[in-house]
């Protein structure tokens, strides 16, 4: 009885060991197909359209006909973090990390400059209504100076809130962008037309911005090889700084842009996504002639809490001294 008993703890370990091998092994394929996923902190950002659906028309709360959006169903997309990234969502929080980071609490920052840098938003119609005005009031720890609004989307969606936002911000003396969500399968000449279609642009406006990410569901890359990417995407940026007169400014995430662009496109302005306490390798306080590409402005959170905004806004952090770099210039 005693051999027996024995045996049967062996089979019984080696039975829970195979499962658990199994288990796990189930897990890392899911994983890799991207059916599941863990160990990371899904940052929703930006919105895309469903490929497949047929267009409708439709009024969102509080709109007026002309701000319908002719398009298809939206969805949520974005790039993650790991966890214990060490995000920062306070502006108080960040502004002395940062100072911290670069030493710089005690250095001269130009004559007129009281400030060491700005504090601003992005918006879309995520964020549905907007008080502006409590935007405009709120000022601690650090006021918002500008705001980057949502405009278009492939080659057909407009943003519902687009026109709204761009005339309150405008009317509360928020300095103003317009952005792009560029979606890879749609021509990139008619991309670039829509949003000029969209957007006029004036001296002091923050200049044309084309958001540059992953625009699909459990995808780990883009659909379409990294040399169209850079061709079509090259097409874009050329019509929209030939429309304009300016180069526009990239936004993307840091592991994006050592993915696919890194190489390619360094003669433009970036904003760059990095949700840590640590700012992007290519980030600095002051212009310099040397790092390539120039990362003007820095966005350092999505999960921000700003009075006038129901829920949570991504928050980017613009260096005094690169003020003038991401505006048209008069």
């Amino acid at each position: 009885m005693k051999k027996r008993d024995m045996y049967r703890r062996i089979l019984f370990v080696m039975l829970v060991g195979f499962f658990l091998m199994f288990s796990m092994l189930l897990l890392v394929i899911l994983n890799l197909t991207g059916l599941v996923d863990f160990g990371k902190t899904v940052h929703e950002h930006h919105i895309y359209l469903a490929d497949g659906l047929k267009e409708k028309s439709y009024v969102l709360p509080e709109t007026t006909a002309s701000d319908s959006l002719p398009a298809l169903p939206l969805f949520y997309a974005g790039h993650s973090a790991p966890n214990g990234s060490g995000e920062i969502q306070d502006r108080g929080q960040h502004y002395d990390s940062m100072l911290l980071f670069f030493n710089a609490k005690d250095r001269e920052w130009g004559p007129g400059h009281q400030t060491h840098g700005y504090y601003g938003i992005d918006v879309s119609h995520w964020q549905n209504v907007i008080d502006w005005q409590a935007v405009k009031n709120d000022s601690l720890p650090h006021p918002v100076s500008f705001v980057l609004i949502k405009a278009t989307q492939g080659a057909k969606a407009t943003d519902p809130y687009f026109r709204r936002n761009w005339a309150a911000a405008g009317s509360q003396g928020l300095i103003k962008g317009a952005y792009h969500f560029y979606q890879y399968k749609d021509p990139p000449l008619d991309q670039a037309r829509h949003f000029i279609s969209q957007v006029t642009l004036q001296t002091e406006d923050v200049l044309p911005i084309v958001d540059v990410e992953l625009d699909c569901t459990h995808c780990t890359r883009p659909e379409i090889s990294d040399n169209l990417l850079i061709k079509n995407l090259g097409i874009y940026l050329e019509a929209i700084e030939n429309h304009y007169r300016v180069k526009p400014i990239i936004y993307t995430y840091e592991a994006f842009y050592q993915t696919h662009l890194k190489g390619h496109f360094e003669e433009y302005p970036y904003w760059m996504a990095r949700f840590s306490s640590k700012p992007p390798a290519e980030f600095h306080l002051f212009r310099d002639s040397i790092s390539v590409p120039e990362v003007a402005m820095w966005q350092f959170t999505d999960s921000g809490k700003i009075p006038g905004i129901p829920g949570k806004t991504d928050m980017s952090f613009l260096p005094a001294s690169l003020r003038d770099r991401i505006l048209i210039p008069k």
